[in-house]
């Protein structure tokens, strides 16, 4: 569960939508493993729509490797996650952030980390400066106490959800994230 507070917080904020505590502390001597970002698509044309899903789906990677970055610290004040956050998602993911802190936790991937979102380009919606599409993550991400290294929560979670991007000053940035589903494991969508 824990797992998949982390990912859908990185997927789009499954840790905001969990009422588990979504602690880690910020320490800056507190090294922490965290996953190569991996969104998959099957787009390979040049034409303008293409293009446009491509950029999209680029920010969103951002927006998820901000996320994830600023959890292994913690750090809610993070330049890389207003740059590619708006709205409700920037607000619950600094939440986040500021929880960990509070708590003396982060979020961390193990070694040899699972972690991976793939989006469903079959979904994919543009219309003016909105984006929405679904994203099926598998999320392997700790939470651990700062100051003792104990994990406190780990395990592997797949977690389907619908994601809204928006453009702000040319930018896409993360704006909604709602989740559809969520599995223990490498399950559901992931295997679909």
């Amino acid at each position: 569960m824990v797992a998949a507070i982390a990912f859908v917080a990185v997927l789009a904020g499954a840790a905001a939508c969990s009422d588990d505590d979504d602690g880690s502390a910020q320490s800056t001597s507190t090294t922490s493993n965290s996953p190569t970002s991996s969104t998959t698509t099957t787009s390979t044309t040049l034409d303008p729509q293409a293009s446009a899903e491509a950029e999209v789906i680029a920010a969103y990677d951002a927006a998820s490797r901000a996320f994830i970055d600023a959890a292994a610290i913690p750090d809610p004040n993070l330049p890389a996650l207003a740059a590619t956050h708006t709205g409700p998602m920037f607000e619950q993911r600094r939440n986040v952030l500021l929880a960990l802190q509070a708590d003396g936790r982060i979020i961390r991937y193990p070694p040899n980390s699972q972690y991976r979102v793939e989006v469903d380009q079959e979904t994919f919606e543009l219309d003016g400066d909105v984006a929405r599409f679904d994203v099926c993550g598998v999320d392997d991400g700790e939470r651990v106490v700062v100051a003792t290294g104990e994990v406190l929560a780990g395990g592997v979670v797949t977690v389907q959800a619908r994601v809204a991007m928006q453009r702000v000053d040319a930018t896409w940035r993360l704006a909604e994230r709602q989740q559809l589903a969520e599995w223990e494991g490498v399950a559901g969508c992931a295997v679909d």
